[in-house]
């Protein structure tokens, strides 16, 4: 008996679930077939352009023959380097450098060597905190060839065991190495909470200093990189360092701080990048996508600046590739950039200044790796050519002793500013440069400013779309009170790459214009607004621009989808070719428009926006091409790129940042000259 009411209560329980369900269903609506894979549309095609890049970079490399035609390649990648780095600081301020402490190490012999840790401001009053390991003066006398030590992501930075071991090995062989932790690790944190503790490091942290500095037309090694300049002319102003005798060192993310500093600054004689360099085209992104993003600089790959241009950007100065086996920076890749570089140091009659180091091993900076590193150092910095290795008890610090600040964090000390502040100054300092240059241009140079920002094409040069008619769909409980069709169809862009589901909705009475409907969620996420515009008269055409609503990608989380949506990785590669999800999605909504307007008699046609991120394209779209538009109502407001950066911290999808966007415009411009229903 009880066997047979659990029997009965099961399927009483399971078929009031399944009725229950079905009676909820909510209207799918997808157009898109599953064999297409949706959700992989964005890379598919960003992979497609980042391929078709490579080719034009591999012709552009093929043609460097003579020291002359290197040169000038040089020149080409350094000033676009810098160009897109952004707006950096003073490099004569002062760098106020304050030793907080000494420690010494070891015993009198060749493992011992001092230290000194150490603060100074490579902007007013934005601190780094840094240890200089000193080698032990009975064993050489001053001055010394230096070594600048950047840190991977590691927490501790500086503290971490493998970056004071390359260091101390560094000081005890003759050469004073400088280790410095870079923003939000070791002591550095850019956010703390009430109570004083970091509120997030490394990688996640790094994005979100990105996000913000993305519309100032700056990055996050934009920071890094100034940091190091700076620790350079620290370097050089010790009476104890031969200034023309700087390395540097540094391996994963320090492996991408040195790679950059040493194409960038020709006061870096010797490099090692270990467990880093490997190739963006056909190596990295392929394997492991675009990383974080200090790696990622804008438009590089459209330009064609790949990963063994930075050793070639400083050919042909000692440069040594370290790699490992299992790392996940493809070691198949290092080998290939190390050898199109040594090509290029051989045209220079220098093969011998690039090599490349191969250690059987994971990820890491390994004690192969680390008395490689001081080898190569100690051979281009100090003429020494000695097997050195690494002492099995080198004697380090423990992280907790090993601090330059009193607390731990730079930010606890007096008036300390942040990566956040500094952007906040840059910011308000655009606010003034906007309003003057909107006092003294006209509508033409304001449309032209947009379309050279956002990449967006004047309507006739964008190819026409081929639109194709999938057929009628069911009616949702939602428009059964209403007498319309819906028609089912698939718009399609880009040499038909791009695909964008859309949904006509057909009022079967008198037609009274044409609506584009588009909420950032999915084309169906709002059917009472649309059966409110049926009621109308209007005929409505809901659209998924390109990575909404059909083809909305879910990607890893390692740019924290609670900060930016879901769409990091994709974004980061577009953001790799120069392009803007905003300029490419206005286009979507433009070719939309315009193959509407074509059908139904030149029509204007009216945009309702439904959401911040499709208002952003709504508003551009709005300003580009107006003789196309009937009207624009934003259901939601807009928030002011301006705010964003000031803010600092806030959840905004990454895709509606644009590079560079606030050196010219805002969206309150954009507003202004759109004038929407708001």
């Amino acid at each position: 008996m009880k066997r047979i009411i659990i029997f009965v209560l099961f399927t009483v329980f399971f078929l009031s679930n399944t009725l229950a369900q079905d009676a909820e269903k909510p209207f799918n609506g997808d157009v898109l077939s599953a064999d297409f894979q949706p959700k992989e549309m964005m890379k598919t095609f960003l992979s497609g352009e980042i391929a078709n890049a490579q080719t034009v970079w591999q012709q552009r490399y093929d043609k460097l023959k003579t020291p002359d035609d290197i040169t000038k390649y040089q020149a080409e990648r350094k000033e676009f380097f810098l160009r897109q780095l952004g707006k950096t600081w003073d490099q004569n301020s002062p760098l106020n450098p304050q030793v907080t402490k000494t420690f010494e190490k070891g015993t009198a012999g060749k493992n011992a060597y001092r230290v000194e840790m150490l603060v100074f401001e490579s902007v007013p009053k934005f601190y780094v905190s840094a240890a200089v390991f000193l080698p032990d003066v009975t064993r050489f006398k001053p001055p010394y060839p230096a070594v600048l030590v950047v840190s991977g992501h590691a927490g501790t930075a500086k503290a971490f065991e493998d970056y004071q071991q390359v260091a101390a090995l560094a000081a005890s062989n003759g050469l004073l190495a400088m280790s410095i932790d870079p923003i939000d690790q070791g002591e550095r944190s850019q956010r703390l909470t009430q109570d004083g503790k970091p509120v997030t490091q490394c990688v996640p942290a790094h994005n979100l200093i990105g996000a913000g500095s993305i519309l100032l037309g700056r990055n996050t090694a934009t920071f890094e990189y100034w940091d190091m300049v700076r620790a350079i002319d620290y370097l050089q102003s010790r009476p104890d360092v031969i200034p023309d005798k700087i390395g540097v060192t540094g391996t994963s993310g320090g492996g991408t701080q040195t790679s950059y500093i040493m194409a960038l600054d020709e006061r870096v004689t010797a490099a090692v990048p270990a467990c880093y360099l490997c190739g963006l085209y056909d190596s990295l992104i392929p394997k492991i996508n675009a990383q974080d993003a200090e790696q990622n600089i804008f438009g590089q790959l459209a330009f064609g600046m790949d990963h063994v241009d930075y050793c070639i950007m400083r050919a042909p100065k000692p440069t040594l590739l370290e790699t490992t086996t299992k790392d996940f920076f493809p070691v198949e890749g290092a080998w290939k950039a190390a050898r199109n570089a040594k090509r290029i140091f051989d045209r220079f009659g220098y093969a011998e200044k690039m090599s490349v180091i191969e250690h059987d091993a994971e990820h890491g900076w390994q004690k192969n790796l680390r008395e490689g590193s001081i080898r190569w150092l100690l051979r281009w910095l100090a003429g020494r050519d000695e097997q050195i290795f690494e002492a099995e008890n080198m004697p380090i610090f423990d992280p907790k002793e090993f601090l330059a600040t009193p607390n731990g964090e730079v930010l606890k000390l007096d008036e300390a500013r942040s990566t956040f502040d500094l952007n906040r100054d840059y910011n308000n300092e655009l606010l003034a440069v906007r309003k003057t240059k909107n006092e003294n241009r006209g509508n033409n140079e304001f449309v032209a400013t947009i379309r050279k920002i956002t990449g967006v094409r004047p309507l006739g040069e964008i190819p026409a779309v081929s639109v194709e008619n999938k057929g009628k769909t069911e009616i949702p409980e939602t428009l059964k009170e209403i007498t319309a069709d819906i028609e089912r169809f698939v718009i399609k862009t880009e040499n038909g790459k791009i695909l964008l589901p859309a949904l006509k909705f057909v009022p079967k009475t008198e037609a009274k214009g044409t609506t584009i409907f588009l909420h950032e969620k999915s084309k169906t996420a709002d059917l009472p607004r649309i059966a409110t515009l049926l009621r109308n008269g209007k005929t409505v055409v809901a659209v998924d621009l390109r990575g909404l609503g059909e083809t909305q990608a879910i990607r890893s989380q390692y740019y924290e989808f609670q900060w930016f949506g879901t769409d990091g990785t994709d974004y980061y590669l577009a953001y790799l070719l120069g392009k803007s999800y905003v300029g490419m999605r206005t286009e979507d909504l433009l070719v939309t428009a315009r193959w509407l307007s074509e059908s139904n008699s030149a029509q204007k046609i009216e945009i309702i926006a439904s959401g911040e991120t499709v208002g952003l394209v709504a508003l551009h779209a709005a300003v580009l091409e107006p003789p196309l538009f009937s009207g624009l109502k934003l259901d939601k407001p807009v928030r002011s790129w301006y705010d964003v950066v000031q803010v600092g911290c806030s959840f905004y999808p990454i895709t509606n940042l644009v590079h560079g966007a606030l050196l010219e415009y805002d969206v309150p411009d954009l507003i202004q000259s759109a004038k929407p229903e708001q």
